[in-house]
């Protein structure tokens, strides 16, 4: 493992068990995260973003199998205890999540939330914890006046940085952020990236953003990790990926938006309980081939891009990465 990695993802696997039968909703997924640094994992919706990012902070439901590795600061957490994940979690771990309107509390004022983060993970005092609340909630621009403010109270994009102020009371040294601008207006969407890219530097802190949308991984990313059907397609620099991307995937996404009329992808994609044999991406792949539709294409690297694809451009004799090696 690189020595600035602060978070390694190693071949993680996730099945959730169901009446039905087993289902893999991720795939043999590998990538990190250096200290400082941002990924964006870009993918549609129900590729499996969330699912990784919620493996890492263990907060999968139980009937949920995980294989592989998840290493933070080179301690597996998958291997951890209850105890400790619970530690981890919060303190050095801390999530920004889909909709903060349903995941606040609705009957609990919005600084009480913030200060009861500081006393379940420190203990720390009434006094002081209201104090920190107030200290952060100036810190992503709400007024401490709002103090006692209840959730529906607010606009989307201040329940928003409610739930930013939330994840960073602990100081954690990666914060990940699900969908961060999701069914928020372009002013709101441009103040709260701005917000948690002055947060994210100011601390130096590390950033995992899950999100299906290019101009925030273009803006906000170092790297970009592109998901489809549980697989990690393709894995870049940001600037390398815009600039030529990899995986066919990848550029069908990035033609979409190219041009002055939208070009959709045909097709839709598969449903994870019925996966179709070979790559994923197959069936709406113009250059498909036949070994695409028996043979699922291993990852083939190039220093630190990966590209999962039968006819990749890259050196295909190279069949590790350094910079994902322990």
């Amino acid at each position: 493992m690189s020595i600035k990695s602060l978070l390694q993802v190693r071949e993680v696997s996730i099945e959730f068990r169901t009446r039905m039968g087993p289902v893999k909703v991720a795939d043999h997924i590998s990538f990190e995260i250096k200290s400082g640094e941002t990924l964006c994992l870009l993918g549609e919706s129900g590729c499996g973003k969330s699912v990784i990012a919620l493996s890492i902070l263990g907060l999968l439901p139980e009937n949920t199998v995980v294989t592989g590795e998840i290493l933070y600061r080179g301690k597996d957490l998958l291997s951890m205890s209850t105890k400790e994940r619970r530690k981890t979690r919060g303190r050095e771990i801390a999530m920004i999540f889909e909709q903060p309107m349903s995941c606040l509390n609705p009957v609990m004022k919005i600084g009480e939330q913030i200060a009861e983060t500081l006393r379940a993970n420190y203990g720390t005092g009434n006094r002081e914890a209201r104090k920190e609340a107030e200290r952060r909630m100036d810190e992503v621009g709400i007024p401490s006046r709002r103090f006692f403010d209840f959730p529906h109270e607010l606009s989307g994009g201040m329940q928003q940085r409610v739930m930013i102020a939330m994840a960073l009371a602990c100081n954690p040294n990666l914060l990940i952020a699900d969908e961060p601008t999701t069914a928020l207006d372009l002013t709101v969407q441009r103040q709260i990236l701005d917000l948690l890219r002055d947060l994210k530097d100011r601390y130096g802190a590390s950033l995992l953003i899950i999100t299906h949308d290019l101009g925030v991984a273009a803006e906000m990313s170092d790297a970009v990790g592109v998901m489809y059907a549980g697989s990690l397609m393709e894995y870049s620099p940001v600037h390398e990926f815009f600039q030529c991307p990899g995986h066919p995937y990848s550029n069908a996404l990035l033609n979409v938006i190219s041009g002055r009329e939208l070009r959709p992808i045909p097709g839709n994609v598969p449903n994870l309980t019925e996966l179709p044999p070979g790559c994923p991406f197959h069936l709406r792949c113009d250059q498909a081939e036949a070994i695409c539709r028996i043979k699922r294409p291993d990852p083939v690297y190039n220093g630190h891009r990966m590209e999962r694809c039968h006819f990749a451009r890259y050196d295909q004799s190279r069949k590790t990465n350094q910079s994902f090696q322990a």
